[in-house]
């Protein structure tokens, strides 16, 4: 039975979606002003590896994730480089989805943009001044939180408390200090649209209610983000959505943690923001993956280089468990006999361990940790022959498939299988000579010159007997 931990009541609690089946889910996605740093990239492939996992389930699931293409940061770079907002989010836009894709993450079923939701953020914002949560004050419209009697219960704050420590612009206008803008008004020179208080633009938190309400309905099942969402975001959509309603908004809040450049938060301020198409260049995608699913999604996770090249190292090692079950079932048999018991145990074992890890609240650490015990005894396995009998090759084709199918749903698997070059092939096979003829200082210079160009030698047996794998 799947448990995930729900951020509205602090507990982990049974998965019972709304509608038996199928699962509507939202997750926050980017505001388009800049290039992703690895944060947000963390977020997208903890919530990616999410939804894999439940379509693995057997749901059905809808998933869901905006783009903010209106935002006070956004209209500050157009005005800064003297550009339209729509040039601005149109080329980060665009940069967000190829760094999505070199990811490895699945494009949502809906991904709307703000912008394209207007008409319906209005139509809420009406709704909220209508019944008294939301009144207009010199053309901004603002959210009375005073009316809503459970405001703070997801960041488990009450009213006082957030009365006496909100740090709030000055805004005179305000009932009360912890009011916020639903629709703003219009200033000279930035994009506005015209609605029954006036030309402006919707405020933040409003974009994301009505894009949910507009494309997934009143209520859903999953709402995920980043933990610094929580509050006022989160908090304030859910203010906003229940007092339009009169209905649950979500059922289960998911928030992922945040990631720390050696042992720092990143910020702006402490200059230590790590862009992700910069990450990409130094490592592969999957290393990256395998490097944030490395801490379970509501954990910190702290980076620096020396754990992101051991986060290398031991992916390079699963990786090339792969290539190395395809050789051996590419090769000639040999009836070497061979020692398959715990490897059987191990191929009828892998689903179910990997199934349990992932009912506990998605902990991916431990879901890989399953994977990587099934590969270390195909290693085991493989490292008693340089050749395999047929029944050897039966077992290692089923680890083979129960690695790719799982290894899918964490998206950790590289669908490259890289050739290995000729000049490669001749060094390995010079190599073999110089140890027969006992010059050893030249053999490792031969070895380190291939591991120069991207490959490693991997003695099997003192015969001579070698495989060629590819570092990452």
């Amino acid at each position: 039975m799947l448990k995930v931990t729900n951020t509205l009541t602090g507990k982990k609690e049974e998965f019972q979606p709304l509608t038996p089946g199928q699962i509507k889910m939202y997750v926050c996605g980017p505001t388009v002003y800049d290039d992703i740093h690895i944060g947000n990239a963390r977020s997208a492939v903890n919530f990616d590896t999410i939804r894999r996992y439940l379509i693995y389930s057997g749901f059905k699931v809808t998933y869901v994730m905006n783009i903010t293409d209106i935002d006070d940061k956004i209209i500050k770079k157009a005005i800064d480089e003297k550009k339209d907002f729509h040039e601005i989010a149109g080329a980060y836009t665009q940069a967000y989805f190829e760094v999505m894709d070199k990811l490895g993450v699945m494009k949502p079923d809906i991904q709307p943009k703000a912008t394209d939701s207007i008409p319906e953020m209005i139509q809420l914002i009406s709704g909220l001044i209508e019944t008294g949560h939301a009144y207009v004050a010199n053309g901004d419209v603002l959210y009375d939180s005073t009316t809503f009697k459970t405001y703070g219960a997801l960041s488990g704050k009450n009213l006082d408390e957030i009365m006496e420590g909100a740090r709030v612009e000055k805004n005179q206008d305000k009932k009360h200090p912890i009011d916020f803008v639903l629709w703003k008004a219009a200033k000279p020179g930035e994009p506005s649209w015209d609605s029954p208080w006036g030309k402006g633009r919707p405020g933040w938190h409003i974009e994301c209610s009505a894009m949910v309400r507009k494309n997934l309905g009143d209520s859903i099942d999953i709402h995920g983000g980043g933990v610094d969402l929580i509050f006022p975001h989160h908090e304030n959509e859910i203010a906003q959505c229940e007092a339009f309603t009169q209905k649950p908004y979500v059922k289960y809040w998911l928030h992922n943690g945040f990631i720390e450049i050696s042992g720092q938060k990143m910020s702006k301020s402490l200059g230590n923001i790590w862009k992700t198409k910069d990450a990409l260049k130094d490592f592969r995608a999957e290393v990256l993956r395998y490097f944030f699913l490395s801490a379970h999604y509501r954990s910190g996770l702290n980076y620096d280089r020396d754990i992101l090249e051991a986060n290398r190292r031991g992916w390079d090692e699963f990786n090339q468990t792969f290539q190395r079950i395809e050789e051996a079932l590419n090769g000639p048999d040999f009836s070497t006999p061979m020692d398959l018991l715990e490897l059987r145990l191990a191929i009828d074992d892998v689903e179910d361990k990997f199934k349990e890890a992932m009912d506990d609240d998605f902990n991916t650490p431990k879901a890989m940790a399953v994977l990587f015990d099934l590969a270390r005894e195909v290693r085991r396995v493989l490292s008693q022959s340089a050749r395999v009998s047929p029944g050897a090759k039966s077992l290692l084709g089923e680890a083979l498939d129960k690695l790719n199918k799982l290894g899918e749903v964490l998206g950790v698997v590289s669908s490259e299988r890289v050739s290995i070059p000729e000049e490669v092939e001749k060094l390995a096979m010079s190599r073999v000579q110089l140890k027969q003829e006992k010059k050893y200082k030249e053999a490792d210079e031969v070895r380190a010159k291939v591991l120069e160009m991207g490959f490693l030698i991997e003695d099997i047996d003192k015969g001579g007997a070698f495989r060629i794998l590819p570092k990452s």
